[in-house]
């Protein structure tokens, strides 16, 4: 049996957001990694079906009319969603907020016509993508449900990323508005491991054929990583990183001298918090991401 050890992410003191190194969910997880499930003509809708109801069993977070959004598809991860919804709406001004995934900037710069909402405000022909939980301090961003009014007021078409759903508490969000049109899960934040495997899904409220729809008719899909998901969503509850591992996030912010973040993942700072008060993204928050405190795996048997 050989060892490898785990990234020790801590060096960065926090400034990227990984999944909690949890020895039960790693051997969990190891555990599930079989080539059985390339040849299974089942385990992608299987997958599928099992994950739209995992999200919607959480016993801490209130997700509002998710049966809206009843056209499902597999993807690797929110990033893929994100890919096809760019695509989509490629002849308008692409808009969200500052301190959100930096996948947008990243893939917006060079190739669309996009703007920070901070630097204009929102016009018709945008489209908008927000987390919900909010990326730069994992709870709901205080301007979403006016940024999500003045949308449906002029039709602008907006994107869910609720990546950090599956690590977050006390979160309650209505998804019943005309602006939105997809909203997109991943396990990346909630299972290390699972966050290589790239496991997520993309809800929508009316059929629309695109290159994610073609790989899920022919299950030119990772079904290696369809496996791991729904054996995961079977034998784990929605809400076990907070479950687990809350107590441990108050403990440890409070040594760092941060505020806990509904998402256990993560503390946050202020700008004048003498170690983290440099982590700026580009609004009044320092989010400081703790997984490598509250984990307990160093690692990993094969």
């Amino acid at each position: 049996m050989s060892k490898i050890k785990i990234e020790d992410f801590w060096e960065r003191k926090g400034r990227n957001s990984r999944p909690i190194a949890s020895k039960e969910v790693v051997d969990v997880v190891n555990g599930l990694v079989n080539p059985k499930y390339l040849y299974s003509e089942t385990i992608l809708p299987k997958f599928v079906d099992t994950y739209y109801k995992w999200v919607q069993g959480s016993k801490l977070n209130k997700l509002h009319n998710l049966d809206k959004f009843p056209v499902v598809d597999f993807v690797h991860g929110t990033s893929q969603a994100f890919d096809f919804w760019y695509q989509k709406h490629h002849n308008k001004r692409f808009r969200c907020l500052k301190g959100d995934y930096a996948y947008h900037k990243v893939s917006w710069k060079t190739y669309f016509d996009w703007a920070y909402l901070e630097d204009d405000e929102l016009r018709e022909g945008d489209a908008l993508i927000i987390s919900v939980p909010f990326s730069d301090f994992g709870a709901k961003h205080p301007k979403t449900e006016s940024i999500l009014d003045k949308c449906d007021e002029l039709g602008i078409p907006v994107f869910i990323d609720a990546a950090y759903y599956c690590i977050v508490r006390d979160l309650e969000f209505d998804l019943d508005r005309p602006c939105i049109d997809t909203i997109a899960f991943s396990m990346s934040k909630a299972f290390y491991g699972a966050e290589r495997l790239r496991i997520g899904i993309r809800c929508r409220r009316k059929e629309e054929d695109d290159g994610a729809v073609l790989f899920n008719q022919f299950h030119c899909v990772a079904k290696i990583a369809a496996g791991v998901g729904y054996e995961l969503c079977k034998r784990v509850d929605i809400d076990y990183n907070q479950n687990t591992f809350r107590e441990k996030q108050i403990k440890i912010c409070k040594e760092l001298n941060i505020k806990p973040s509904d998402s256990v993942l993560f503390g946050l700072a202020d700008k004048n918090h003498s170690e983290f008060g440099d982590y700026d993204r580009g609004t009044e928050w320092r989010r400081v991401c703790i997984s490598k405190l509250l984990g307990d795996c160093d690692y990993v048997e094969l």
